[in-house]
């Protein structure tokens, strides 16, 4: 304990000597320079958050405005970087700090990925001066994008590494050193394996020939390689990188990488205990409570982790406590750099949310405790200050973190836990009344429910303790990691009923576990009749990630494993894990594949004798009436991918895609469209009664073809207006059928070769195709909305045919399951030939309707909250001000339903069954972009030329809400549809009015959070709806009267897994 004292007030006097915070006691104010004291970025930081606030500390008060500080965009690192005059970047007004001495600016909108940006101060008067920046402005370089468009997601074309920490210069290669490298692309992480890259492993630290021991950690472009033991000092280390490390789009390191450092001595070290402050005693909400401590740089609650994000909103954070035991080089050697490390399985303890839906509805769950856990040894650094050689002058700080976010409650742990790769603080160190006091920033970007990447300033405060002979020893970790949650969910049967084939297994634990004791097929793996199957995995936070080779199938069962000899970073042995699932039997006969939904667009082909791609008119599906509904021609935010889910599994080797910009080839094809140069629209060929449009050039990206999946990502972001198309082929008639369609790019095919069927109205046979779906779509600015995809599962029509066959899941006869619709005969007319009709079923769901579907949502985050019949604002009656919810937005799309069978009798005694056979019901916009006269016109005006509908409503997404209630959240939405039963025949070579049906829904019900995190939207029909059904037989008309009963709509919607 004497070491620390000793190392205390040497660090007191070296501190002293070469800096302290002339912003809190200055002796020489008086003739002093006006200087920077400090800045977040730092000048030369790379990756930085698109979102990252600007923070500076100056000497002295400052009166400070925006005229003082200007922001250029300057192309990448290394390009020169003028002012142009149209190269500013918007700034909001600057906020002062600390009666003057600190700011913080904030640019207007995010910043481009991988963009090089200079902050530049000027004009700031003073009586000691003017501050600026030694060499004229602060650089800084922000982060690749981890999705949307490739060429956001890699600086070059040829993978490179753009960034090694520490290098061995300005920061020291120490025998304690972790490894952090930045590669200049996203990378494949299935490519990097550590180990003997003599023997077929990709990266190595090697030492005299051997392999040493190391942990490796990969996500996104970051790599860590965390030795297990101390290196040798004065001995030479080599790290490798072979060529067989891949970026995101398959590109190599090219003839690999090595670079050699020497270990330098860190003994004799001392460890200097520092305790992270409590903001505030509140227990409930400390964060946010009055009397809560500022920090010094940035004016947030100190040691608070503000998450903001769409989906969560940005009121509620999470205090960080706790002691972190840093071991410090001895630093006589190091008077300059001055290094340290902290611990692998450091624990800081932050306090419990509760979490609200965009912050507004509260969501019913708690995270409890949130453990922030380093995954390695973390790596700091003491600097002389950048800025200013001046006595009064702060130390600056660097740490370099990797650390897993864990929640207490299982639910909010499924959604929170993840890996945080190479979080920076950057902040200053003085010495107070003999203490240490270190006040940092950074930044982390987590996840949220595996669909928005969050954001969250850190505004650290730590403090040594005064008495480090009786300073907290470190608490040894002596508890069990367990098992919190699984995916696939399991009912009391063990039957995974909401699994599907290319579905991942994922095991959610409390702690995060070691990857070195992760042993795929021996210590832990997916086990299936006794043997374990080949698996592709990774950690993720505390959740291991298991996608089997061969996709999990139906009537399969499977078993998650995972043994003793697992630990935690501790050591401690993980509770076993046996936990066992099946996937429901499919019987029956198998239809043809078809589309379950699409992003952008309508799941069908459209039928172009009544399409206007030019005017923003995409027409109806094949099959409809003339008189639908005319679907808008889509739009695509520049970042996003196209999305397209299948009904069945698709065999990969029918999906075709030939990355070029040749037109008009292979079975998905995506294309920019030829314009009219008179209009910049698209130019239209009419061909006889089919108006048709060309292809300009092909779109080049990346398809991922899952098993019942396509995601296309472009090479370069969707041009803001340019009018696109995609394509999934088909071929139409049985008799334009060739052996080798579902491999020559003819067609997209299932696995047993049925072609995929697109033109479900049409009533095509089993054993048909159908024409190419043509999906166009404009590109369109980024969006600030979340997209967040939704499934219909569980169903008990398991194969997709459209009937409840025997030996499918059902419910005994009890209450109906979830995506049911109760259909119930409510009398007939009495004319006619057709008498005493009744639902005939030999099992109760016969003679229930079974969905099978998914859907596309928007979630815009909170707003005032309007009435879905008056449009009128909700006015809350406890505060008397208009209610806030979070505003949603549904795509539309075609849902499938079972078939129900009818029974009359002909002239009242010849019984005739009639058997709807499959359904569609195809959801309806919520306005229309043709005629321009109809009343839910997009582009409907008031007469002082303000549009009807806003900007959302006129995307033609049907609008929906997320409210508070005293029950929890609830979801509601007004939904208009058209019933067609294509495939219904009446006796006696009849006719029914089963097409283009308009049915009305007004459906509502809970938002819920399964134990893995996944939200669940359970929605009931308040509305009888009639679905009269007219006949035309002989010359007669009769009619039949069906209703859905209140509550007979039973839809359920599941989020997708948070891990993919």
């Amino acid at each position: 304990m004497k070491t620390r004292n000793l190392w205390l007030a040497t660090a007191a006097a070296t501190l002293a000597a070469c800096g302290g915070d002339a912003g809190d006691t200055p002796s020489i104010a008086g003739w002093q320079q006006a200087e920077v004291y400090y800045s977040y970025p730092y000048d030369g930081q790379q990756n930085l958050s698109p979102k990252t606030p600007l923070v500076l500390r100056f000497s002295h008060a400052m009166d400070v405005d925006a005229s003082h500080f200007t922001l250029l965009h300057c192309g990448q690192m290394g390009d020169d970087c003028e002012d142009t005059g149209d190269n500013h970047v918007a700034l909001s007004a600057p906020t002062s700090l600390a009666g003057g001495k600190g700011v913080t600016l904030q640019p207007q909108s995010p910043l481009q990925a991988y963009s090089h940006y200079r902050l530049v101060i000027d004009g700031i008067e003073t009586e000691q001066g003017s501050p600026v920046f030694p060499d004229g402005g602060l650089d800084f370089v922000t982060r690749l994008s981890e999705d949307g468009p490739l060429s956001s997601q890699m600086a070059t074309p040829d993978l490179a590494i753009s960034q090694i920490i520490p290098d061995g210069d300005a920061l020291p290669f120490m025998d304690f050193s972790t490894l952090r490298v930045r590669f200049n692309q996203m990378l494949d992480a299935g490519t990097l394996r550590y180990g003997d890259t003599d023997s077929g492993a990709s990266v190595e630290l090697e030492h005299q020939g051997n392999t040493v021991p190391a942990a490796l950690l990969v996500k996104g472009n970051a790599v860590t390689v965390d030795p297990l033991q101390d290196l040798t000092p004065g001995q030479q280390y080599t790290l490798k990188f072979t060529s067989s490390v891949r970026g995101v789009d398959q590109a190599q390191l090219t003839s690999g990488f090595e670079q050699t450092w020497t270990a330098r001595n860190s003994m004799p070290r001392a460890t200097l205990v520092q305790e992270a402050l409590s903001a505030s005693d509140d227990q409930t909400d400390p964060c946010n409570a009055p009397d809560a401590l500022v920090a010094k740089l940035t004016g947030a609650t100190m040691n608070c982790v503000p998450v903001q994000s769409t989906l969560l909103g940005s009121k509620d954070a999470t205090m960080q406590g706790g002691d972190v035991f840093a071991e410090l080089a001895f630093l006589p050697n190091y008077p300059e750099v001055s290094p340290l490390r902290i611990p692998r399985n450091s624990l800081l303890t932050g306090s419990n949310i509760e979490v609200k839906v965009a912050g507004e509805v509260k969501a019913g769950i708690e995270t409890g405790a949130i453990a922030v856990t380093f995954l390695s040894d973390a790596s700091g650094y003491l600097m002389p200050n950048p800025y200013s050689d001046a006595h009064e002058a702060p130390k600056q700080v660097k740490l370099y973190m990797d650390v897993s976010m864990t929640a207490e409650n299982p639910q909010a742990n499924g959604a929170l836990s993840q890996t945080l790769m190479h979080v920076e603080l950057n902040g200053m160190a003085l010495v107070q009344d003999g203490r240490m006091e270190i006040d940092a920033v950074g930044i982390v970007e987590p996840k949220v429910l595996g669909q928005e990447t969050a954001f969250g300033l850190l505004s650290f405060h730590m403090k040594s303790y005064e008495d480090q002979e009786n300073a907290p020893e470190p608490v040894p970790d002596l508890t069990a990691p367990v098992l919190q949650s699984m995916v696939p969910a399991v009912d009391g049967n063990g039957m995974a009923m909401s699994a599907r084939p290319g579905d991942a297994v994922i095991l959610n634990f409390s702690e995060p576990l070691d990857s070195a004791t992760l042993l795929s097929g021996t210590s832990f793996g997916l086990q299936q009749n006794g043997s374990y199957v080949d698996i592709d995995w990774y950690l993720d936070g505390a959740s291991l990630v298991m996608r089997p080779v061969q996709p999990l199938a139906f009537g399969e069962s499977y078993t998650a494993v995972v043994e003793g000899s697992v630990t935690d970073l501790a050591g401690n042995g993980v509770n076993p894990v046996n936990q066992s699932f099946e996937l429901a039997n499919r019987v029956g006969d198998l239809p043809p594949p078809r589309v379950l939904a699409t992003y952008p667009g309508f799941p069908c082909a459209s039928d172009k004798e009544h399409w206007e791609i030019e005017f923003g008119n995409h027409g109806f599906c094949q099959g409809g009436k003339t008189e639908d509904d005319r679907n808008p021609v889509s739009s695509l935010p520049a970042d996003r991918a196209i999305r397209i889910n299948f009904t069945r599994d698709i065999a990969a080797d029918s999906v075709i895609f030939e990355n070029s910009t040749a037109c008009d080839v292979g079975s998905f094809r995506v294309e920019k469209v030829e314009l009219n140069p008179a209009t910049g629209t698209p130019m239209r060929y009419d061909d006889g009664e089919k108006r048709k449009y060309r292809c300009e050039a092909g779109v080049t990206g990346s398809l991922d073809v899952g098993t019942r999946s396509l995601v296309f990502t472009p090479d370069e972001p969707w041009e803001e207006g340019v009018y696109y198309r995609y394509a999934l082929q088909s071929v139409n008639a049985t008799g334009g059928q060739l052996p080798d369609d579902c491999t020559s790019g003819e067609a997209i095919c299932a696995i047993d070769g049925k072609r995929l069927q697109t033109a479900m109205l049409r009533a095509p046979a089993n054993d048909m195709g159908g024409p190419d779906i043509e999906n166009h779509f404009i590109g369109a600015a980024p969006r600030a909305s979340v997209y967040q995809p939704l499934k219909n599962l569980p169903t008990a029509d398991l194969n997709g045919n459209g009937h409840f066959d025997s030996g499918e899941p059902g419910y005994g006869g009890g209450e109906p399951g979830v995506n049911t619709t109760d259909l119930i005969l409510d009398g007939y007319d009495g004319k006619g030939l057709l008498y005493d009709p009744e639902l005939l079923c030999d099992v109760t769901e016969q003679c229930d309707i079974h969905v099978t579907g998914a859907l596309n949502s928007e979630v815009f985050g909170s707003a005032v909250y309007t009435d879905l019949e008056t449009g009128e604002e909700v006015i809350d009656p406890a505060t008397n001000e208009p209610m806030k919810a979070v505003r949603i937005g549904l795509y539309p799309t075609m849902i499938q339903a079972s078939s129900v069978t009818l029974l009359v009798k002909i002239l009242g005694f010849i019984p005739s069954e009639t058997p709807t056979e499959t359904q569609f019901m195809r959801m309806r916009y919520h306005c229309v972009p043709w005629p321009d006269d109809a009343d839910n016109y997009c582009g409907k005006q008031n007469p002082d030329g303000s549009y009807v509908y806003d900007e959302i409503e006129r995307q033609g997404l049907i609008p929906g809400w997320i409210v508070q209630t005293d029950n929890g959240p609830e979801f509601r939405a007004n939904v208009d549809l058209y019933l067609d039963a294509p495939y219904m025949h009446i006796v006696a070579g009849g006719s029914h009015n089963q097409h283009s049906y308009p049915i009305t829904m007004k459906l509502s019900g809970p938002v819920t959070f399964l134990p893995d995190g996944r939200m669940v939207i359970n929605q009931v029909n308040a509305n009888m709806i009639p679905v009269n059904v007219v006949l035309s037989v002989l010359l007669s008309s009769p009619e039949i009267y069906l209703k859905i009963p209140v509550g007979g709509v039973k839809l359920q919607y599941l989020g997708e897994p948070i891990k993919q």
